[in-house]
């Protein structure tokens, strides 16, 4: 390809990215809402799928029973994350300045302690980071989404409609026989693909937020349902998840409790089970490999936290890992995949 041509098509594609971005950032009420509807109808598919397979066991269940209940599973599970976070978020905000008191007073005298006579080093740090606004913000950008709620809704029964009729589409999309098949079996497997790793995800993440909920209820600390629900969600965020999920767990069981044990057992446990799911069990169930990049996560949550905030740091990786696997599909943008990927298997 000559020189000129090959400077062309980089310029193009940059320019691309900027549009894509651009639009992006100013249809965000648009985009956002619909990013939340697909996210939801591959949830109900992938309940869909994970009720049929109980055949397996004995229970058979028609494609009509299937779907309704998986739509029921759904809308109760949605109903449930909501009321938690609304019976719990104005707790948390009410107590965020006693507990930060408590924690100042902690590193205080962990200063003390370490000879640091001087102005405390660990104060600037404590003074950017405002627990109360972080708090307020996940949960005024989750329950947030309530008023989008009717649109979504459009959106999910829409999505749910047009599912049946895709492959008569794409039937008349192709010319002949041959593209046809290829074009028939590309979707069917990127449907299975993206199908499984939500199913998955959906039910390790729950398996997670379950006993991280017993584990925090049992040893007695405060808004065990919040931090539960925020376990749920960012274990949709490989390894740094598990980290980000025990923080606010572990910061107020320092203020909560004098016993430095069982702080540290409690933290341990909040932050090994889903590393150990995400790692050994979830490739297990995968079949497959579908990790991003280290490098890859971090920059999606810069990325999609900037144009999307919080909403879009919880949809960043589902959102990634479905384009590595569309990508994969495809000879052309095969490479892109495989350099997000986070060890180039993609098969």
């Amino acid at each position: 390809m000559p020189t000129s041509n090959r400077f062309l098509n980089i310029c193009a594609a940059l320019g691309l990215i900027a549009l894509i971005v651009y639009v992006l950032i100013i249809g965000r009420n648009f985009l956002l809402p619909l990013v939340v509807a697909v996210a939801i109808w591959y949830l109900i598919l992938s309940l869909k799928d994970s009720f049929q397979r109980l055949g397996k066991y004995g229970i058979q269940l028609p494609y009509g029973t299937a779907m309704l209940l998986a739509v029921f599973t759904a809308v109760f599970a949605i109903w449930l994350i909501v009321i938690l976070i609304n019976n719990s978020v104005s707790g948390v905000i009410e107590a965020a300045p006693r507990y930060e008191d408590r924690f100042r007073l902690l590193i205080d005298q962990g200063a003390k302690l370490l000879g640091l006579t001087e102005k405390n080093p660990f104060e600037n740090a404590l003074e950017r980071i405002d627990f109360r606004n972080i708090i307020s913000s996940i949960a005024t950008a989750i329950t947030g989404l309530a008023g989008d709620l009717g649109l979504i809704v459009v959106y999910v029964l829409f999505l749910l409609l047009e599912y049946r009729t895709f492959a008569r589409k794409l039937d008349a999309i192709a010319k002949d026989e041959t593209r046809r098949s290829n074009l028939r079996r590309i979707f069917r497997e990127i449907g299975e693909d993206v199908n499984t790793y939500m199913r998955i995800k959906t039910w390790l993440s729950a398996f997670v937020a379950a006993l991280a909920y017993i584990v925090m209820k049992v040893v007695g600390v405060d808004f065990a349902e919040f931090w539960a629900v925020l376990i749920f969600l960012l274990n949709y965020i490989p390894t740094i998840g598990a980290v980000l999920g025990a923080l606010f767990p572990a910061l107020l069981m320092l203020v909560q409790f004098t016993s430095v044990p069982l702080i540290v057992t409690v933290t341990a446990i909040l932050i090994l089970v889903p590393v150990v799911v995400n790692n050994f069990v979830e490739p297990r169930l995968m079949g497959r490999s579908l990790n991003l990049s280290s490098l890859v996560i971090i920059l999606s949550l810069v990325l999609w936290g900037s144009i999307w905030g919080i909403i879009g740091m919880f949809l960043c990786v589902p959102i990634m890992v479905i384009l590595v696997i569309v990508l994969a599909k495809f000879p052309q943008t095969r490479p892109i995949a495989v350099m997000l990927s986070a060890n180039g298997r993609i098969d």
